[in-house]
């Protein structure tokens, strides 16, 4: 049975119910009478508050799934039908645009999240707040075994997992064959693969669409005029070969690798390799003129993949090796300590109960599971799941571990719109970039320690 045959047209906005009505059927009728009435033998019933970026998903096996909220909401209707307390959930969606406002503007609220469902690029700003907890003593042996390694390692701050990985998503980067071979690049295409070019095969490419193309089309994606997608401008600064961070994950780019990468891209915006005023386009400007045959050169994802069929080919960020670099954005759930003692043991029961539950965890099989046994079984009915899993190794750190990721977005991009407008030179972006960013990172560093 499909999730949508067992839930509410409701569940894509917000939805609390007492366990008896939960929408598993089955699940539901077991339960004693007394669970509806909300009463437990304490006299009390805990309300359990789960928030979720509005995130679509699809899902091998069910195709009537295409939001992850759907997928969230269905987890919490089983836990709360299964629960051996009373426990109604209330799952509150909210839009991709209002991470900030949906969590810490409903801190010391009734709708203060419990527990969060999100990127890890987004949901690790929080834990400098001091509400984020640990997670390490839910993680059993048989859980830390089924996760990937590398999720594990994106997970953790300071040594602590306060994120739990349930499913990632690879970015690379596509290209438009049509527009590849009217401009005579055939010797770079590479179908069946993700392929890699040198930073002078790229200036050569670049070059060559700028020439060819015709009005109103451009070679590659550029954009700064927001936080959106910044991270895929950082992942451009390695072209030169920068580790972009240092061994404490704090920005490095006034060394001459990073240097050179800004020289890279700003000697593009009069090269013609961007669209026009790129400083002021965000890449959903980007992406519709990628989807309209306007942009040579866009980032997708292997969760993307599929709605560009056979036009694309695929090839790493450059990067700082010939296989050049991609990033991998994982998702997961974190746990918020609002004061509440019981509050909080129930929705950490809840993560348990996630990761103790097979069908739950097979429902990340729509990109790249971050359980193994999920990989194991559907790896094979997942779009392009080896070819992307053999270019891990290619994978770079694009937040460092640090724990307020969104405090150094907000400043990230307003360096790179200077460098696209000629206002800063390549050395004063570096300089403008290290330090602004590196506070911000000192800064959330010190107020999670300050909450430990």
């Amino acid at each position: 049975m499909s999730l949508a045959n067992t839930l509410s047209p409701r569940t894509l906005t917000r939805r609390s119910f007492c366990a008896g009505a939960a929408a598993l059927a089955a699940a539901a009728a077991a339960l004693p009478l007394s669970g509806c009435s909300g009463l437990s033998a304490t006299g009390g019933l805990t309300h359990l508050v789960i928030k979720v970026p509005r995130t679509g998903h699809d899902v091998v096996f069910d195709e009537s799934i295409s939001q992850v909220e759907t997928v969230v909401q269905a987890m919490a209707d089983d836990f709360a039908a299964t629960y051996e307390r009373p426990v109604e959930v209330e799952v509150i969606v909210f839009e991709q645009n209002q991470y900030d406002n949906a969590i810490v503007g409903s801190f010391d609220t009734d709708k203060a999240p419990d527990v969060l469902y999100g990127d890890y690029f987004n949901i690790s700003t929080y834990i400098h707040t001091g509400r984020v907890v640990p997670l390490d003593d839910i993680v059993t042996p048989a859980i830390r075994d089924d996760i990937f390694d590398q999720l594990w390692e994106m997970s953790a701050i300071d040594g602590r997992t306060y994120m739990m990985p349930y499913l990632a998503r690879q970015n690379v980067l596509a290209y438009n064959l049509e527009m590849f071979r009217n401009a005579g690049l055939d010797a770079f295409i590479a179908e069946g693969k993700i392929t890699a070019w040198s930073l002078e095969e790229w200036t050569r490419i670049l070059d060559a669409l700028a020439e060819s193309l015709p009005e109103g089309s451009f070679p590659m994606m550029m954009y700064a005029g927001s936080s959106q997608g910044d991270t895929h401008i950082m992942t451009l600064l390695r072209s030169a070969g920068s580790s972009f961070f240092d061994s404490d994950g704090h920005f490095s780019l006034s060394a001459p690798e990073g240097v050179a990468a800004l020289r890279w891209i700003q000697d593009g915006v009069g090269r013609g390799w961007f669209p026009p005023h790129a400083e002021n386009l965000e890449i959903e400007d980007c992406s519709s003129l990628f989807r309209e045959g306007q942009l040579a050169i866009y980032m997708v994802n292997n969760a993307s993949l599929g709605r560009y069929g056979d036009t694309i080919g695929l090839v790493n960020f450059p990067g700082p090796d010939a296989d050049g670099c991609c990033t991998t954005f994982a998702s997961g759930f974190e746990v918020f300590d609002n004061g509440d003692a019981d509050k909080l043991e129930v929705a950490r029961d809840f993560i348990s109960f996630v990761y103790g539950s097979e069908r739950w965890l097979d429902y990340a099989a729509g990109t790249l599971p971050a359980s193994k046994q999920v990989a194991e079984r559907y790896g094979d009915a997942i779009l392009a799941y080896e070819l992307f899993r053999e270019n891990g190794d290619n994978v770079v750190d694009f937040t460092g571990n640090n724990p307020d990721t969104r405090a150094v977005r907000d400043i990230f991009y307003t360096g790179i719109h200077d460098l696209l407008m000629g206002n800063m030179t390549p050395e004063e972006c570096a300089a403008f970039l290290d330090e602004r960013c590196n506070a911000a990172i000192d800064e959330g560093i010190a107020e999670s320690r300050l909450h430990e």
